[in-house]
C-alpha cells in the first residue's frame, strides 16, 4: 500500500506553509521572481503574492525579499529564514515518509523516532544496532562490579525486545549526550566485537544473548554468523532481532556451528557505542 501524507505547518491555527506554498518558494528561489515562480508553481499571481505577503507578516522574519516593479516586474529572493524553511520542510517531509514506510514493515520498531531514523538513515560500519531505553546508570546499578568510577558510567538498557544489556561510556560522553533514565538510545557495536559460545560465560560487564544460528558464511580465516534472538518482543514485533558476529573459522569449527543450532552471542559493555537524539 502506497501511503501519502501532506505536510502542513500552522501558526496560531492558521496555515503558514503547505505543499503549494513550499512549491512556490522553491520556484522563487530558482527564478528570482514571484510572478514567474507563480506560473511555474501552477498558481495565479494574486494567490502567489497573497501567500508570500501572509508568510512574510506571520512571523518575526520574512521568507521573501522582493523589489517593486509592477505585475510581472521586479525581483524576489528568499531570505536566510526562507531558505531554512525549505530545508526544514524537506527534512520533515523525509522523516514523515520514513515513518509511513515503517508503518508497513513489521520488522521496524516504532517506539520512538530514533528507532525509525536508525533503521533508515543511520549508516555505520557497525552492523549491530539495538534500540532501547536507559533503565539505570552510574550508582543506580545493582549488579556485581557495577560502579560509577572516575572515568566511566555504566548503563543498563532495556531493549524493545524486553532484554536488558549493559553499556559503558565515559562521564564526559554521558554529560554531552545528556544521558538519563528513561532516555531512548541506540547501541552500536561491530560484528568482530561479538564472539559465540555454547554456554553462558562468566565475566563482568559481559552481555550474553541467546539465539539460533540463522546464517553462516565462512572462508579459511573468518566466519560470519547471524543469530536470531530467541527472546520474543514485548512490543508486538513479529520478526526476530538479529545479532551479527565475526569470529575465527577455527573457533567456528570447534563450536561445530550449524544453522538452527542454539548458541550465545557474547560481547563486552565496553564495545558498545551509544547514540541518541537531542
Amino acid at each position: 500500500m502506497d501511503f501519502k501524507a501532506l505536510l502542513t505547518i500552522s501558526v496560531a491555527d492558521k496555515v503558514f506553509a503547505n505543499p503549494k506554498r513550499i512549491a512556490l518558494l522553491q520556484q522563487i528561489q530558482t527564478c528570482g521572481s514571484i510572478s514567474q515562480g507563480a506560473k511555474l508553481a501552477g498558481m495565479s499571481y494574486k494567490t502567489a503574492w497573497d501567500s508570500v505577503k501572509d508568510m512574510n507578516t506571520r512571523l518575526s522574519e520574512p521568507v521573501v525579499n522582493s523589489e517593486k516593479g509592477g505585475k510581472g516586474g521586479g525581483g524576489a529572493k528568499l531570505t536566510a529564514f526562507g531558505e531554512r524553511l525549505l530545508k526544514m520542510y524537506a527534512l520533515t517531509d523525509q522523516m514523515q515518509g520514513m515513518v509511513l514506510e515503517a508503518l508497513q514493515d513489521q520488522t521496524i520498531p516504532m517506539n520512538n523516532l530514533l528507532d525509525v531514523m536508525g533503521h533508515f538513515s543511520l549508516k555505520t560500519s557497525a552492523r549491530n544496532q539495538l534500540s532501547g531505553t536507559i533503565v539505570s546508570l552510574g550508582n543506580n546499578l545493582t549488579g556485581a562490579g557495577f560502579n560509577h568510577d572516575d572515568l566511566n558510567v555504566h548503563l543498563e538498557v532495556e531493549l524493545t525486545s524486553g532484554l536488558r544489556l549493559n553499556a559503558c561510556v565515559t562521564q564526559s560522553s554521558c554529560a554531552r549526550l545528556s544521558l538519563a533514565i528513561g532516555k531512548p538510545i541506540l547501541l552500536l557495536f561491530k560484528a568482530p566485537a561479538v564472539t559465540i559460545s555454547r554456554d553462558k560465560e562468566a565475566g563482568e560487564h559481559q552481555n550474553q544473548l541467546r539465539g539460533i544460528v540463522h546464517e553462516i558464511h565462512s572462508n579459511s580465516q573468518t566466519t560470519e554468523v547471524t543469530l536470531a534472538l530467541l527472546e520474543k518482543s514485548t512490543q508486538g514485533e513479529t520478526a526476530p532481532q538479529m545479532i551479527y558476529a565475526s569470529i575465527d573459522t577455527q573457533l567456528a569449527n570447534e563450536l561445530k556451528l550449524v544453522v538452527g543450532g542454539e548458541y550465545y552471542a557474547v560481547f563486552s559493555s565496553s564495545q558498545t557505542i551509544v547514540a541518541c537524539m537531542g
